[in-house]
């Protein structure tokens, strides 16, 4: 069933990662290519261990799944009534009515996110970026929480972060920038790369 869910999801979320890591520019790539190769130099390789010490990589994976979730569309049915709150307004919902929910209406909230509709790269990092994280719910569900039997929140959640942070790491060991094209289709973009400049360096 993980490997269903985050088949699912990645199919999209791939390209979705590509299509802003291109659009961020070679800036960024210059800065994750020294964060990767230095970490993975300093611990031996590439390990999970590794892989958690890299806050700007962790907060650029974030940063696409709070911009751009694979997935925008939930729904579900009401399990009891429930009263759903925004900033400003109040919604009743009674059990059995179905709830349809865009996911950007709330992972690009002005009132959350600081330039919401911008790709920022280094929003989640530090302790004030970290406490954003329970507003990306591009899992069905806060980052913060972790998936139960109980709710639709996605159960390969933690296996789709760590692919795509594991993506960026294994790109970056390898190249430094490069350029592309995208298309936007139904379910994500296609994406086209047009040029890769090998690793200069590691």
């Amino acid at each position: 069933m993980l490997s269903f869910n985050a088949q699912g999801g990645l199919v999209n979320q791939f390209p979705i990662l590509i299509k802003w890591l291109g659009l961020a520019g070679e800036g960024l790539h210059k800065q994750l290519a020294e964060e990767i190769r230095t970490v993975v130099k300093d611990e031996g390789g590439v390990s999970l261990r590794a892989l958690d010490q890299m806050t700007l990589t962790k907060s650029v994976v974030y940063e696409v799944l709070r911009i751009e979730p694979a997935v925008p569309f939930q729904y579900a049915k009401a399990r009891e009534d429930l009263v759903v709150e925004s900033h400003d307004a109040a919604y009743e919902i009674k059990k059995g009515e179905m709830i349809f929910g865009y996911q950007p209406f709330a992972t690009k909230d002005p009132k959350i996110f600081e330039n919401a509709e911008d790709f920022v790269a280094h929003r989640f990092l530090g302790h004030d970026g970290e406490k954003l994280l329970r507003h990306v719910l591009w899992s069905n569900g806060p980052q913060t929480e972790e998936p139960t039997p109980d709710d639709k929140q996605c159960p390969a959640k933690n296996l789709v972060v760590l692919m795509c942070r594991l993506y960026l790491v294994e790109f970056f060991l390898r190249y430094d920038t490069f350029t592309f094209d995208f298309k936007p289709v139904v379910l994500g973009p296609d994406v086209t790369i047009k040029s890769l400049a090998k690793a200069s360096s590691f």
